[in-house]
Order: structure tokens, then C-alpha cells, then sequence
């Protein structure tokens, strides 16, 4: 019998290391809904902007950042929501969910369809893709970087 006394330990070892990893709870983020983990204040990591003729990618550049005193966005659980970028004053708006990987925002007047690329407790992630005036026959992505 005491020969079978370190074969029963180290199996009662295993067994009890085994039950303690695959129990552990997985990332809290995961359990929480998008609705809740978007609201708070997020500063503005990062624009990068993307332009494409036809397809071909024609210009790749980050918008230079310039805080005055810093770049965010506020997202409420009201769905209203306040972003700030290079000045000193606030525009103001509202957000909503749409399907299962957009946001829309309509921020003075101006709808942003957001397509969520990332969102975790410290980071968020969206693209925009729309056309400009600026840029005529092109398509602008907009990727902005999120971070708390």
C-alpha cells in the first residue's frame, strides 16, 4: 500500500491542478454587452485616413493630433454622446447600435456609420467609409483609434 501513496498524490496533484485552471472565469468583456462597455470617455488615440480611386489606394496618412487641451469622446448610457477633436470646444450628438458590428453617430448634424472593428475595456476601434468632396471619385476610409 505505500507504494501506491506517491502514485495517488501526484494523481490527486494533477487532478486538483486540472480543476482549478478549467474553472477559472474567462474575460469579463466578454460577458458584458457592447451597450456597456462603449459608455465613458475615451480618448482619441489615433485617425488614420485611407483614400482609394477605383479601388487603388491613392493616400495613407494620419491626421496630425493637436489637443486643445485633449482629444475624446464622451459616449452617456443615454445614447447622447460628445466628441472632441484638435479645438476647443465640444460637438455634441447621439449614438446608436446597429445590427451586430455598427454604430451610428449623428454628430451636429453629420451621420458617422461606425463599423466596430475593436471594443474592449480599454480599447475601441471604428471605420468610416464615406466619399468627400475633397477627394472627388475617391473613397475615404476613416479608422479611428479609441483607448482609455
Amino acid at each position: 500500500m505505500k507504494k501506491f501513496y506517491p502514485l495517488l498524490t501526484g494523481i490527486a496533484c494533477i487532478t486538483l491542478l486540472t480543476v482549478i485552471t478549467s474553472c477559472k472565469g474567462g474575460d469579463p468583456a466578454i460577458a458584458r454587452p457592447k451597450e456597456d462597455l462603449i459608455v465613458g470617455k475615451w480618448s482619441i488615440n489615433r485617425i488614420q485616413l485611407k483614400v482609394y480611386y477605383s479601388g487603388a489606394l491613392a493616400k495613407d496618412s494620419l491626421v496630425p493630433q493637436r489637443p486643445v487641451p485633449e482629444n475624446y469622446v464622451i459616449f452617456n448610457a443615454n445614447r447622447t454622446m460628445e466628441y472632441r477633436f484638435n479645438k476647443t470646444t465640444s460637438d455634441f450628438g447621439t449614438y446608436s447600435f446597429v445590427g451586430t458590428d455598427s454604430i451610428y453617430a449623428i454628430i451636429e448634424g453629420t451621420t458617422y456609420k461606425w463599423k466596430n472593428l475593436l471594443l474592449t475595456e480599454t480599447n475601441f476601434n471604428v471605420l468610416n467609409t464615406t466619399t468627400s468632396p475633397s477627394f472627388p471619385g475617391a473613397t475615404l476610409d476613416a479608422y479611428q483609434t479609441f483607448v482609455r
